[in-house]
């Protein structure tokens, strides 16, 4: 081979491997404004910093890097969207010291992702019970009223590997009935949050009446080339819903590109993240006529 040709190879090799490193590691934090006529008042201004598919990967030593950054954003509330452990995490103790700071700061929603479900019934219950003795607020398929304000309902939902959405899918009604059963009926006179691990079924968090929805689980897409996501978690090309803000009607959902690695190692061009949304009240133009 050419010696010439053989030194560009090599040199695009080595390339490649530093976009990979610095897609990998270099943690970026993305900022997003949501309005809704149907946040209370008390609500206006409020600070979410949403957190996804950590992975057990660590952000500097104790995972500084990553809690320094969480506490210049100084939020009121963190929601985390699951696969926040790896299921190959063999020190769970140890591993939510490491969060601790944040849990003892900040209130804290958390929904349970796929890796959760996979550690094993015995070390998931004990992971669970370990994260409530820090006061997180756990939500495995039921709700409550964020800090008791009866205007906001929380919803978490468990991961389910084989709900989707899909067009002419005969078995939408079975799914949508099946999720309805879990996250409860509802009330349209509240402001409904949702936590869901995967994005991929936002149709069906739409029809269940959910204004705020809140996942993970899609990487960004693992590789990101012009913007566009290229595999989802389901080995399918092009994710619909992969990576920042969707509108559908009444609903709004806010997909991150999670901090960790997936089961396929990779990032190409696509940061982990931590993201920001700040709510703010929609006034009603008192000058519209009825």
């Amino acid at each position: 081979m050419d010696p010439s040709l053989l030194l560009i190879i090599l040199i695009c090799i080595i390339i490649l491997f530093v976009c990979i490193a610095f897609s990998n590691n270099y943690l970026i934090v993305k900022k997003y404004t949501y309005e809704s006529e149907k946040i209370p008042s008390e609500f206006n201004g409020v600070k979410i910093v949403h957190i996804s598919d950590l992975h057990s990967k660590r952000f500097g030593k104790n995972n500084g890097v990553l809690i320094n950054k969480i506490e210049k954003l100084n939020p009121d509330y963190i929601f985390m969207t699951g696969d926040i452990i790896d299921k190959r995490e063999n020190d769970i103790k140890k591993f939510i010291k490491e969060l601790k700071p944040i849990f003892d700061k900040y209130v804290v929603y958390y929904s349970i992702g796929n890796h959760e479900r996979a550690l094993g019934y015995k070390k998931y219950v004990n992971y669970v019970k370990e994260l409530e003795k820090c006061g997180v607020h756990v939500l495995r398929d039921d709700s409550m009223y964020i800090d008791s304000h009866e205007k906001i309902n929380i919803v978490g939902l468990n991961f389910k590997d084989n709900i989707r959405y899909e067009k002419n899918y005969a078995g939408i009604d079975r799914d949508l009935t099946y999720l309805r059963s879990k996250s409860g009926q509802v009330d349209l006179n509240k402001f409904n949050i949702l936590l869901a691990h995967d994005p991929l079924n936002f149709e069906l968090y739409h029809k269940l009446g959910f204004d705020l929805i809140f996942s993970g689980h899609v990487h960004g897409g693992l590789i990101r080339v012009f913007k566009i996501g290229l595999l989802s978690p389901r080995r399918k090309l092009f994710p619909k819903y992969c990576v920042g803000k969707y509108v559908k009607n009444e609903s709004t959902m806010f997909v991150s590109t999670g901090l960790g690695r997936a089961t396929i190692p990779i990032r190409l061009f696509n940061h982990p993240e931590i993201s920001l949304i700040k709510l703010k009240m929609k006034k009603v133009d008192e000058n519209i006529e009825e």
